[in-house]
């Protein structure tokens, strides 16, 4: 989610983690896959899986000149329950002093899951594996928030609707493969790279992912409404 959207989650998805996720209008990335040459960020957030395996997310975007644009995004997406999954996903406009929200329940597959790509849910045998089997690549190494790292190459999805092609790359601990940070790109996507930082589950980074009180005086209005930046 990025200021505007909620999505559902695999069944199986760890508990208790808590991520840092900004993206840039425009970046570039060296060969290891660093973000170099970023302009100004495009938006924020914080995203945190719960012990119970509810996920809750808070996004805002900002504007060119880097001032937000007022426009905030919660998400709270339930854990699996007989097969199904609830997803409540709350827009409050403060530019307009307006909000809205909408609730959508989706049908979850059945069945033994599919091995995913490693990410910043994995843990560390699981990158262990993903190496020795080849599902990852090294590309180099390098340091994220002072800790020596691996940056890892990552299959990432094709999506068939318009034949784009998404490019992630997984930053682990060099010694531990504790899984730190994730780069995201599309090709055609003329938004710069999407980043997530792992953080620990304190109380304080918790809390930055759980929404924000509406205001008693904003108006409830239709979620395009509410999307509508002043």
């Amino acid at each position: 989610m990025t200021g505007t959207s909620a999505q559902t989650v695999r069944p199986g998805s760890p508990s208790n983690l808590v991520s840092h996720t900004y993206s840039y209008f425009s970046a570039c990335q060296d060969p290891d896959g660093s973000i170099v040459h970023s302009g100004p960020k495009s938006g924020e957030g914080y995203h945190y899986i719960a012990p119970d395996g509810t996920h809750y997310q808070r996004n805002w975007s900002y504007n060119e000149d880097g001032n937000p644009t007022g426009i905030v995004g919660h998400g709270v997406t339930g854990p699996v329950v007989n097969g199904k999954q609830d997803v409540t996903l709350t827009v409050i406009n403060h530019a307009r002093r307006a909000y809205s929200q909408q609730q959508t329940e989706y049908s979850i597959p059945g069945g033994a899951p599919e091995s995913p790509a490693p990410s910043l849910e994995s843990s560390p045998p699981e990158v262990r594996q993903a190496l020795l089997s080849g599902q990852v690549t090294q590309m180099g190494t390098t340091t994220v928030n002072g800790t020596a790292a691996m940056a890892l190459s990552v299959p990432g999805p094709r999506w068939k609707t318009n034949a784009q092609s998404v490019h992630r790359t997984l930053y682990v601990d060099a010694r531990t493969c504790q899984p730190l940070r994730t780069v995201t790109v599309v090709d055609g996507n003329p938004g710069g790279p999407r980043v997530a930082d792992w953080m620990p589950p304190t109380p304080d980074n918790i809390v930055k992912a759980k929404g924000d009180s509406i205001p008693a005086s904003y108006k409830k209005v239709d979620m395009a409404v509410a999307l509508q930046r002043a």
